[in-house]
């Protein structure tokens, strides 16, 4: 039998009881973010932009101009490697999509935390995959990123890991083309 009649016995006290504990314990709504820091200098005569970036089921469509940051993006807790295109030699300013694009990833897998924003700082000390630097990629990682992860913006085209350059297909227009069909989502 219920005590009082009209529920289960101290319903009204439980409930109160239970908004004193998680006001008490400080419950955190504040989400998880990701942001992508271009950690490359601002060389006006040399910039390097990071058009594309992908972590952990995030997708940084914008590109990112020297010494800027995105904006930020939700982002699940993890920990796993971002992956990125570089277009050096451009900017967004220029009104065309680039038509060099490097693919870099990270060095090591960058963890987000929960209630916490994972800041994305893309360069050459904590990227692989610039040639520039001595660095290029495997033939593997290089495949996964244009291949899966920024296919669509090297549709038709072959990418060099070794070289970081960008082959067009036989009918492809090379990457350019392909960038300005955006990003595959």
């Amino acid at each position: 039998m219920r005590a009082n009649g009209k529920g289960w016995p101290g319903r009204g006290v439980w409930l109160l009881a239970s908004a004193v504990a998680m006001g008490a314990l400080g419950c955190d709504d504040t989400p998880t973010t990701a942001v992508v820091d271009n950690a490359f200098p601002d060389v006006p005569s040399a910039p390097v932009t990071v058009y594309r970036t992908w972590w952990a089921g995030t997708l940084f469509p914008d590109p990112v101009p020297p010494g800027a940051w995105s904006a930020p993006q939700r982002a699940t807790p993890a920990d796993d490697v971002a992956y990125a295109l570089l277009a050096p030699g451009w900017t967004p300013a220029q009104g065309t999509p680039p038509t060099d694009l490097v693919a870099v990833r990270s060095a090591a897998p960058l963890v987000a935390t929960e209630h916490e924003t994972l800041h994305i700082a893309v360069d050459d000390t904590r990227f692989l995959g610039n040639c520039a630097a001595g660095a290029p990629l495997t033939p593997e990682d290089a495949s996964l990123i244009v291949e899966r992860i920024f296919r669509r913006e090297f549709a038709g085209a072959t990418y060099d890991p070794a070289t970081c350059t960008t082959t067009p297909g036989t009918g492809a227009a090379g990457p350019s083309a392909a960038v300005a069909n955006g990003p595959l989502r």
